[in-house]
């Protein structure tokens, strides 16, 4: 399973190690790309800064629901193309 970290700071950078010993940089209120689970799961660094309300880690599946669905086309056709 895949997940996504956010920054929900308003100002600066932070950087968030990783259980495989990367360490992502985000801005403020950016995403990261998608990540496995196993480099958040169990990370001690990562909980502390999601108690401290400094980022959020969500499921990526938890975003592919219709909400998110809507803004997609499945065609590469200008919306104002003739068929």
């Amino acid at each position: 399973m895949a997940v996504r970290i956010r920054s929900l700071l308003a100002s600066g950078p932070i950087m968030v190690p990783l259980s495989t010993g990367r360490t992502v940089r985000l801005s403020p209120g950016e995403d990261s790309g998608e990540l496995h689970d196993v480099e958040v799961a169990g990370n001690e660094k990562v909980d502390k800064l999601r108690r401290q309300g400094f980022i959020d880690v969500a499921s990526v599946d938890e975003e592919a629901g219709p909400a998110a669905a809507q803004g997609r086309t499945s065609s590469r056709k200008r919306p104002d193309a003739a068929e």
